[in-house]
């Protein structure tokens, strides 16, 4: 217990940090929702508000969460478990990510289209992008905490799950 302390806190684990982070994003997630059926519903759109979604998108879960997955977990994933988890990172989480920051720019194209003309085919747009970003990322999140994780968790080995730890709190560049 005392090797997992570091400067009088307990060191971070990668795995239930990029956890409590899907809570944070399910919970944006959630209200982007809202905002869509208001929208729908009322025909009422606050801008301002669909920008702060997209700029969360690109800082926090972009940014933030899913680079760090990709540079520290899915790359020691890669490296040490081998062909089964290339092709789950490669071909499944790496896509979605991809797939995430699509979504995310037409979201913002389609957001500025809005500004200049504010018509059927601008607000099918924004519907369209921002839903299939809310459903992409419903589906992600479940599928990391339900398959990706467990599978780190149980299969890397304990001193590749250690370093990255310590790479995590010591990662400054993305954080």
């Amino acid at each position: 217990m005392e090797n997992n302390r570091r400067k009088g806190k307990a060191m971070s684990d990668i795995i239930q940090t990029f956890m409590e982070e899907h809570k944070k994003i399910s919970e944006s997630m959630e209200d982007l929702k809202k905002k869509c059926l208001i929208f729908l519903e009322q025909d009422q759109i606050d801008l301002e508000e669909f920008r702060e979604a997209v700029s969360f998108i690109r800082s926090f879960v972009d940014k933030q969460h899913h680079q760090r997955e990709e540079k520290l977990l899915f790359q020691a994933m890669m490296e040490e478990l081998g062909e089964v988890a290339v092709n789950l990172v490669q071909h499944g989480m790496m896509v979605e990510h991809d797939l995430a920051r699509l979504y995310a720019g037409a979201l913002d194209a389609a957001l500025k289209d809005w500004e200049e003309s504010p018509d059927g085919e601008n607000k099918l747009q924004i519907l369209a992008n921002a839903m299939g970003y809310y459903y992409l990322m419903v589906r992600h999140i479940d599928r990391e905490n339900q398959v990706i994780y467990p599978y780190a968790r149980r299969s890397l080995s304990q001193e590749t799950l250690q370093r990255l730890n310590k790479e995590l709190e010591n990662d400054t560049e993305i954080l």
